[in-house]
Formats: C-alpha cells, structure tokens, sequence
C-alpha cells in the first residue's frame, strides 16, 4: 500500500509539477516525502529477501490454481495473465482438460 500510495504521488507531480495554477503540486516537496518512504520500503524488502523463510515466496513465487466450472473463463484469464495464447479458448465446454503450467511475473 505504501509503495502504491508513493507511486500516486509521483505520477501526480509528473502529470501535474509544471501546471502554473496556485494550486498546482510542489514537486520539491512531494519528492522529498516519497524518496525516504521508498528507501525504507527497499530495505524492508532486502531484508525479507535476507530471510530465509519469509523471503521465499518473494524469491520463489506462488502457485495457483484456476478452478471453476466450464467456460466460466479460466483459459481466458490464463491467456490475459501470460500475454501469450497458452490455453485454448473456445466455446465448447470442457475444452481444456490438461494441467497447464506457467510462468509469470506479475509487477515483480
């Protein structure tokens, strides 16, 4: 949330740093409130990586599961998520009954 929160913040100065109303964002200052929020963000995290256990996912990821019933858009939601057709999209029902594996990098 916080990485979120300082993400907003710097596309507003980005969209907005040069408007010349009154109220326009004082780029200065708002980047002199992200950079120590994202610095300290930065070392939680190597310090999550650092740790064994709770770092793990981090590394290694999560596994998944689309379940539900036919063509709910489980195939569909696979395709959109790996940008690439790996599941056949059709509208008989039941069309994909191997177990597809893939791999994805989501924002990591």
């Amino acid at each position: 949330l916080q990485l979120l929160q300082c993400l907003a913040h710097s596309e507003a100065v980005i969209d907005f740093g040069d408007d010349d109303r009154e109220d326009s964002v004082d780029a200065s200052a708002v980047m002199a409130a992200i950079v120590p929020q994202v610095r300290q963000l930065r070392e939680e995290l190597r310090g999550h990586l650092r740790d064994c256990r709770r770092g793990e996912i981090v590394r290694e990821g999560v596994r998944i599961v689309l379940g539900g019933p036919p063509n709910a858009g489980k195939s569909s939601l696979l395709n959109a998520l790996a940008r690439r057709p790996a599941a056949i999209v059709s509208p008989v029902a039941g069309t994909t009954r191997d177990v597809l594996e893939v791999r994805l990098d989501l924002a990591g």
